[in-house]
């Protein structure tokens, strides 16, 4: 998404991309993209899951569930690609994360994995 104010919610992303350009992805931000939020959504079977350009700022990522990124066989044939759930490239402080569940990152936060409680 290039745009401005806008909001991508309750979407399900699967299986975008390619390992080679490693800028796919599920759900982007890029350009100068502001102002948006991306929330409730499932993201997995990417080359990346959520992708934030360096030139994206003042966004908020909630609540998705971002996981399963790159998918298997990508991760396994192409070992050396970047590809991770959640990529971002904007400048430090200039994209707000809440709550999202990831497993692997680039400067954006994915929460501790912890057993469930019985």
């Amino acid at each position: 998404m290039i745009g401005h104010n806008s909001r991508v919610r309750l979407n399900a992303a699967q299986g975008n991309g390619y390992s080679e350009p490693a800028d796919d992805f599920g759900i982007g931000l890029i350009g100068r993209a502001s102002g948006n939020v991306i929330d409730h959504n499932s993201v997995s079977g990417n080359t990346n899951g959520i992708y934030i350009a360096s030139g994206a700022v003042d966004n908020v990522i909630r609540e998705n569930v971002v996981v399963g990124n790159p998918a298997i066989q990508s991760a396994h044939t192409r070992p050396d690609s970047r590809a991770l759930d959640i990529v971002n490239l904007a400048p430090a402080g200039r994209t707000q994360f809440e709550r999202n569940v990831c497993v692997t990152s680039l400067n954006a936060p994915c929460p501790a994995a912890t057993p469930r409680q019985q």
